[in-house]
């Protein structure tokens, strides 16, 4: 399967999958009248609208326009996932001051024995959705399906957080503190909610490095540079500069080499061999690649 139909394929199985846990969550905080469970399944439905648009972005991705995206469509990916991690930066700050309101007002009543069932059955799904979708983007290296990974990882420790609240709330109903239980649930969602906040956030930081396209990761650039360095010794040029950048699912890679003019000078398709024998060595590397690599006399075009 092509990877472009396997992303696709992959965004609607998480799509599925979180209008499923979305329903049910809604559906169960209603009627137990838990606020951390109406949290997870109002994060749920907000996944599943955030799904639709990586969904629609990727068939958007996949249509070539060179005239109006000359360099690709890609930079187009990390402006959509800042998108959804932004909007549960939102969620989560709404969450954590609706948990303040409702504590500093008496808390609440729920059910701490159905909570767990729920939690129990939440935490099993969201993480074996999150287990098939991180496998399945190892080997496409899809951008957006691990933006999806990731909101699942969040909902599968969401969940598992509220079983552990539920846990000692049903504990505090059989003890001498049976008078906290009521503070169990938004203070659940307080805690849940603010912790949560650093991942939306860490992502999001991610993300605009792609966007004003500052420099690729390390485990891009060390391998990059170890392969410049090598043909820069192999074939004594002067100094060479090396630039490189990622953008959603490709990685821009501009290389410079400087060469003496009483060195050795490569002819066209000796440059050419050059070029294909650095690709060639960039093979580990998954990501779609833009390489460009120009020989110069002159410093200052390197520069």
């Amino acid at each position: 399967m092509k990877p472009i139909n396997q992303e696709k394929k992959l965004l609607k199985f998480s799509v599925y999958g979180a209008l499923f846990f979305a329903v049910l969550a809604v559906i169960w905080g209603v009627v137990e009248n838990s606020k951390i469970i109406l949290f997870d399944g109002i994060y749920s439905l907000i996944s599943v609208g955030l799904s639709i648009i990586s969904l629609i972005t990727a068939s958007y991705m996949q249509k070539q326009d060179f005239d109006r995206f000359p360099y690709g469509k890609e930079m187009i990916e990390p402006i959509i996932i800042l998108g959804k991690f932004l909007v549960i930066t939102i969620l989560c700050l709404f969450s954590f001051f609706s948990g303040v309101s409702t504590l500093l007002s008496g808390g609440q009543e729920v059910n701490a024995g159905s909570g767990m069932i729920y939690s129990v059955l939440a935490t099993a799904g969201c993480y074996l959705v999150y287990l098939y979708l991180k496998k399945k983007q190892k080997l496409n290296g899809s951008g957006l399906v691990d933006a999806e990974s990731q909101q699942w990882l969040m909902d599968t420790f969401l969940s598992l957080a509220v079983l552990a609240g539920f846990v000692l709330s049903f504990g505090l109903g059989y003890s001498k503190y049976q008078n906290l239980q009521p503070f169990m649930d938004p203070l659940m969602v307080i805690i849940v909610s603010g912790y949560f906040l650093k991942v939306p956030i860490t992502n999001m930081g991610r993300q605009i490095r792609e966007v004003l396209d500052m420099k690729a990761d390390d485990k891009y650039l060390d391998l990059c540079e170890e392969i410049v360095d090598d043909i820069e010794k192999k074939y004594k040029f002067q100094e060479s500069f090396l630039r490189v950048s990622k953008s959603g699912p490709k990685l821009f890679i501009e290389i410079d080499f400087v060469v003496s003019p009483e060195a050795w000078q490569p002819s066209l398709s000796e440059q050419d061999q050059i070029r294909e024998e650095i690709l060639l060595q960039m093979q580990p590397i998954s990501l779609k690649k833009w390489l460009n690599v120009a020989f110069t006399n002159n410093r200052k075009w390197a520069v």
